[in-house]
């Protein structure tokens, strides 16, 4: 799994605005960059020069850059439509085809001679395309697929679309991508955001970066320009593997505190159906004991963790799946963050997860 950015030329910033961008993703964990020659409102006489600039960059930094390409970009680079080799010689990680090119044309772009990686749209993908691809010979192994991002506003897709098209491809061990937006840095000329998925448009990034992750996506992208550092920062820090809560702390004990952050938690291989269980947490009390507590009632989000009166299920740490009445053996320690408690139907049996207090950030 791995992390990437997106950069716009002749648009909206400048060269050097773009090259700080760059630089600054890779310090906060970034390890690929999405570009387009592909955009209607940008001049294509100008940025040839600066794209290559950007490639440039991206080599030296060792980040992976995929750029999505139309027939008309290959005239401003001044290449055949069949010839890849002047995107090869400047080191680009691969390409993405979208409009303007049939079947047939990207099955025979995917045994190119240069080990570029082909990049197909996943969002428009259909079992009718892929038939027709599959009658060309494709190399599989050099092919991936990235989302669309939808700059209008009610028009990127649901949750259900975008898990229907990755069962398609996931098929031919396809790995996939897909874009959040950012709520500072939203790209023109309609200014409302870039996100693969609607319910996207008006979340955290960090938080759409937990949800694509969750959904089994391989690479989350930042889709619009220039993020905050703040949304860098909070997006970049993820571990992909590890489904991370925001948490309001309400209290906690020292002891508490210990088994809520002491390294992640996994719940039980036999899922209970009210409530995720830690495997581990009991093991971190190592004698000691739990004082009951914040023995209110449960409401779906809240972490709890078993006070000394559940006996040999002391320090036991649950999180409630649904709204669970009051229990004197049961302290009510913190809240997952109200817009992170729709994950808790990503974790699975086995799935890890993990806490990050927001108590911290106050």
């Amino acid at each position: 799994m791995s992390k990437g950015i997106s950069i716009y030329l002749g648009m909206n910033y400048s060269i050097e605005q773009n090259i700080r961008y760059i630089k600054k993703a890779k310090e906060y964990g970034f390890d690929n960059v999405f570009t387009s020659l592909h955009i209607p409102e940008a001049d294509y006489s100008k940025i040839i020069k600066d794209f290559k600039r950007i490639v440039e960059l991206s080599k030296d930094l060792h980040m992976k850059i995929i750029a999505d390409i139309s027939p008309r970009a290959f005239k401003y680079l001044g290449a055949s439509i069949k010839d890849l080799s002047v995107l090869k010689d400047m080191d680009i990680y691969g390409v993405r085809v979208d409009f303007g090119f049939s079947p047939k044309e990207i099955a025979e772009f995917t045994n190119n001679k240069y080990g570029l990686k082909i990049e197909i749209n996943a969002s428009t993908v259909t079992e009718r395309f892929l038939n027709e691809f599959d009658k060309y010979n494709p190399n599989y192994k050099m092919l991936q697929a990235c989302h669309n991002y939808y700059p209008r506003m009610n028009t990127g897709i649901s949750e259900e679309t975008l898990l229907k098209k990755n069962n398609m491809l996931k098929q031919y061990g396809i790995k996939l991508s897909a874009f959040i937006p950012s709520k500072s840095g939203k790209r023109g000329p309609i200014f409302e955001a870039l996100p693969t998925l609607e319910a996207h448009r008006n979340m955290k990034p960090e938080v759409c970066a937990k949800h694509l992750f969750a959904l089994g996506l391989d690479n989350v992208i930042f889709g619009d320009s220039i993020p905050s550092d703040e949304e860098l920062i909070s997006v970049g820090k993820l571990e992909e593997h590890i489904l991370e809560f925001n948490i309001e702390e309400l209290n906690c004990s020292e002891i508490e505190r210990e088994i809520l952050f002491k390294g992640s938690h996994e719940n039980r291989p036999d899922p209970a159906e009210d409530v995720i269980r830690s495997t581990m947490s009991r093991e971190t009390l190592n004698g000691r004991k739990i004082e009951q507590k914040n023995n209110i009632e449960r409401v779906k989000g809240s972490i709890t963790i078993d006070n000394e009166k559940y006996l040999r299920y002391c320090g036991e740490v649950q999180i409630c799946k649904k709204d669970l009445p009051a229990d004197p053996r049961v302290n009510v320690v913190a809240h997952i963050s109200k817009d992170e408690v729709f994950l808790l139907d990503f974790i699975k049996d086995e799935t890890k997860f993990k806490f990050v207090s927001e108590n911290n950030f106050h």
